[in-house]
């Protein structure tokens, strides 16, 4: 059976990640936003008091939202699909 290509994390209740193989996009969160994996877009965790998560580019453009603590390990998820989509990443 194959891995479907389609993964979406909600952050909170209102905004959500979502990816298709080719494209991260970012919805509820002002406008919706994307990020091809051709632009080598990372997620980077950061817990404590807050907890938020930035997603940048090679390019350095950059995103930073905040997330219920308990959705961390399907962003988790999510993030190393996206790592291993990029080019040089574990499919390629």
């Amino acid at each position: 059976m194959t891995q479907s290509p389609y993964f979406d994390a909600p952050l909170n209740d209102s905004t959500m990640l979502s990816f298709d193989g080719r494209v991260l996009e970012v919805f509820g969160f002002n406008d919706a936003a994307r990020y091809h994996v051709w632009e080598e877009p990372r997620i980077e965790f950061r817990t404590g008091r807050s907890h938020k998560l930035t997603i940048t580019t090679k390019a350095g453009r950059s995103h930073t939202m905040y997330y219920d603590a308990h959705r961390l390990p399907d962003l988790q998820a999510l993030a190393e699909r996206l790592e291993r989509s990029r080019p040089g990443g574990a499919q390629h």
